[in-house]
């Protein structure tokens, strides 16, 4: 956690004790609400904040193994498992 999250995690902290002793004060709840509203903005920025200038990875940087589809790599393991099962059956 970098300072600037600690700081907004000790904010947010803050507001929800002084809310909790409280909880009809409507200034501390306000208190809680912008608290966490800057915690969420920091932890999870908006999509507009987010770079689109920033380059793709290069063709050249690429391994030769590219991803491959999840059911082409389990098909082996499956009929290993299906074969074990018979055998234990």
């Amino acid at each position: 956690m970098d300072d600037q999250a600690a700081l907004l995690a000790r904010r947010v902290a803050l507001a929800a004790s002084a809310w909790l002793k409280v909880p009809t004060d409507a200034r501390a709840y306000a208190y809680l609400v912008d608290a966490v509203s800057h915690w969420n903005s920091y932890q999870a920025p908006a999509l507009d904040d987010v770079r689109t200038d920033d380059p793709e990875l290069p063709d050249s940087l690429v391994d030769g193994d590219l991803p491959q589809p999840l059911g082409e790599g389990l098909a082996g393991l499956e009929s290993a498992l299906r074969a074990a099962a018979r055998k234990s059956v």
